[in-house]
């Protein structure tokens, strides 16, 4: 396998298109539902990536870019190279850190390389070109959105701005809020909404509800049939699932998986936005870093007048009466051997609208291991710690039925 791999790290430019790596599969079924996967990715694939294609080029200027959560991110403005088949006009530059790390300064010549074959990345500084001419850079004292003040928190690498009415931060939240993994409005994109903004059309996502498709026909390149389409993509939006509603409130440190768990814990926005920190924390998934990020979006004002908008525009979450207080509520569960009367996603569907949580491996944590046919070492390793072992009769009937 790694000969293969190794052949074409060479061999990647004789193909007809652009290629980063080699996928590697467990190719038997039952091997890959034994092995089972993480929340991101499966656990019986794994790609071996080429070492990433690097040009030379030249730092032009280093601009700073504010995000929805207030993070300043610098970006080096590239003479234009092509890496790996792209042309590459800009680079991230991360944080402040990494410029005094790597001492980027403008008008270096510098090695440029796109992480993981997507995003361009200053790699190192050809220290032997300088001529004397080149200039530091210092990250701003104040936001380059809104001329807030910025802080860097204690062990944190970013400076943020902490004005939650920052125009960079109120566009950048809207983008995520409409953004498919959220709640994927369909034709309202960043220029869109930079557009509604300008025109204080809207202030935030709830104002969203509001809009009506004669105020959107006024817009630059919007004609009736678009804006009928934007109106009716927003509506369909208006009963979306709780978790993903969570996710595009935007709260630090709750991806899609964690606004999954405390959906399945909670059940309801106003029973997590009451939830103290350390009720939070004890939900199975949940730490105190992310408890703690939790209860402080809720306890800001601005955020809870943001929520009651948004139910009072309409917006109503679809959430499992079941969930908070099901069969499962709080339980981790594996799975191991296949399943008859229902498929794995089925299996796992149900645990997660019970409120419990699959676990893909097996340790004293576990509370049940589901063991279909021809079960494997998640099995043996369930008996030896301990944990209990359902057939899969014995879990249907959790849920108070058998198919």
């Amino acid at each position: 396998m790694l000969g293969y791999v190794h052949h074409w790290i060479g061999a990647r430019g004789t193909l007809p298109y652009e290629t980063d790596g080699v996928v590697v599969k467990v190719n038997a079924l039952g091997e890959q539902a034994e092995l089972g996967a993480t929340s991101a990715a499966p656990r019986w694939a794994i790609a071996y990536k080429f070492p990433a294609e690097q040009a030379v080029t030249r730092v032009e200027a280093i601009r700073v870019y504010v995000g929805r959560t207030g993070a300043l991110t610098p970006v080096a403005v590239l003479e234009p190279v092509r890496v790996s088949g792209v042309t590459v006009t800009n680079a991230t530059l991360h944080n402040e850190d990494d410029i005094v790390r790597k001492d980027v300064r403008i008008g270096d010549w510098v090695v440029v390389q796109r992480a993981g074959e997507v995003i361009p990345d200053v790699v190192r500084v050809l220290l032997e070109r300088r001529t004397g001419g080149e200039h530091p850079f210092q990250m701003p004292a104040r936001c380059p959105s809104c001329d807030t003040p910025v802080q860097r928190e204690t062990g944190e690498a970013v400076l943020r701005c902490t004005n939650i009415a920052c125009p960079a931060q109120v566009l950048g939240r809207l983008i995520h809020f409409c953004s498919r993994g959220a709640m994927d409005i369909d034709r309202l994109g960043p220029k869109l909404l930079r557009q509604l903004l300008d025109r204080r059309m809207i202030a935030d996502p709830a104002d969203l509800y509001a809009l009506t498709a004669e105020q959107l026909t006024a817009l630059e390149r919007m004609g009736e049939t678009s804006a009928q389409h934007v109106v009716g993509s927003i509506a369909r939006s208006r009963h979306p699932s709780l978790a993903r509603l969570l996710y595009a409130l935007g709260i630090r440190t709750v991806g899609a998986h964690v606004a999954e768990v405390l959906a399945a814990h909670f059940g309801d926005i106003r029973r997590l936005a009451a939830a103290p920190p350390e009720a939070v924390a004890d939900v199975l998934g949940i730490g105190p870093v992310i408890a703690a990020s939790v209860t402080g979006f809720f306890a800001n004002p601005a955020n809870t007048v943001l929520i009651d908008k948004l139910l009072a525009a309409g917006v109503t979450p679809v959430v499992s009466p079941a969930a908070a207080d099901g069969a499962l509520a709080g339980k981790r569960v594996a799975f191991t051997g296949s399943l008859h009367s229902l498929t794995r996603a089925d299996a796992e569907s149900r645990v997660k609208a019970s409120g419990g949580l699959v676990a893909s491996s097996v340790s004293a944590n576990t509370d049940y291991v589901v063991a279909g046919a021809e079960p494997g070492a998640k099995l043996a390793k369930a008996q030896r710690l301990g944990v209990t072992v359902l057939t899969e009769e014995e879990f249907l009937t959790l849920f108070g039925n058998t198919s």
